[in-house]
């Protein structure tokens, strides 16, 4: 009995800390490098975009030291553990500053190299990850119905897609050439990300309708956000992989191996019709980008 509950222990500290999201990001860069096929970034890039990663997850879940109790397990694990949490984030941001000054020693010098349209996406990304949290802009772009789930996805496909690529160009000081796997690894990671964004939103349906945050699940309900706004994006997201695949003229066993991550996916949203523990949501949600990743590294290595 005890060791389980240590087990339980360490799991809680692994995906309510945010931790897990560390292995989430490094995955994806991975991904984008064998997928693309790049050679793999430096030790301090996955550094940096892992820690700044979390950090941007650590800032949602600030609580004043004034609350001591909260219905919320997660919300109540960063009131327990509030200094933990305190040293985790400045570990987290002495990394992310060092291994940032390491990168802009080594690609600073390069960056004429970049076309207008690379720079442009990093002057958008930061606009909208600035606006998301309302950092002194007049906006609050995650109370937005219709844009939290896309601006993280949006995130998530710069960070783990875009920023390898970037990376690699100002490190190396080269040109790679862009083709339809880029494009098309960029949706799938966007739309993947999306659609866990919104699933995320179910397990926060009452609280973010306390903190007046207007998610799909606050203004749509649960059920109609689940049955009919998840699973389309899942079902397009299936659609664009056949004729990705086809349109490439990839093998039909490479296809369906591709495939299964969106079908998981979706076997995983035809479980929620009843609300289900926070642990649960964030053990298979993460556990199902991981997967994504996991499938997009062993397609090439199994298919190339």
């Amino acid at each position: 009995m005890k060791e389980r509950k240590v087990v339980n222990r360490i799991i809680e500290n692994i995906f309510f800390s945010n931790f897990f999201l560390i292995l989430l990001s490094l995955a994806l860069n991975i991904e984008t490098n064998i997928k693309i096929g790049l050679p793999f970034n430096s030790i301090a890039y996955y550094s940096f975009i892992s820690s700044i990663t979390v950090l941007f997850y650590l800032y949602a879940y600030r609580v004043p030291k004034t609350i001591k109790i909260s219905s919320n397990p997660r919300i109540q694990f960063y009131i327990n553990y509030r200094k933990s949490i305190k040293y985790f984030t400045y570990f987290l941001l002495t990394v992310a500053i060092v291994a940032g000054i390491i990168l802009t020693i080594k690609c600073i010098p390069n960056y004429e190299i970049l076309s207008w349209k690379w720079i442009f996406g990093l002057i958008f990304t930061a606009f909208l990850s600035f606006g998301y949290y309302d950092f002194k802009l007049g906006i609050s772009l995650r109370k937005t119905t219709f844009l939290k789930p896309f601006l993280i996805g949006w995130t998530w496909a710069i960070t783990t897609v875009f920023l390898p690529v970037l990376f690699l160009m100002l490190k190396n000081e080269t040109h790679y050439i862009i083709d339809a796997k880029f494009y098309f690894l960029f949706s799938q990671t966007f739309m993947y990300c999306v659609v866990n964004a919104i699933l995320f939103d179910l397990k926060d349906f009452e609280d973010d309708s306390n903190r007046n945050l207007k998610t799909f699940v606050v203004k749509y309900g649960y059920h109609f956000t689940l049955n009919r706004i998840i699973l389309l994006f899942i079902f397009l997201g299936f659609l664009s992989f056949v004729i990705f695949g086809i349109w490439y003229g990839l093998p039909l066993h490479r296809i369906l191996f591709m495939l299964i991550p969106i079908i998981c996916l979706a076997v995983f949203a035809f479980k929620l019709n009843r609300p289900k523990p926070i642990l649960y949501y964030l053990i298979a949600i993460d556990g199902m980008i991981l997967l994504k990743a996991i499938c997009g590294i062993l397609s090439v290595i199994l298919f190339e």
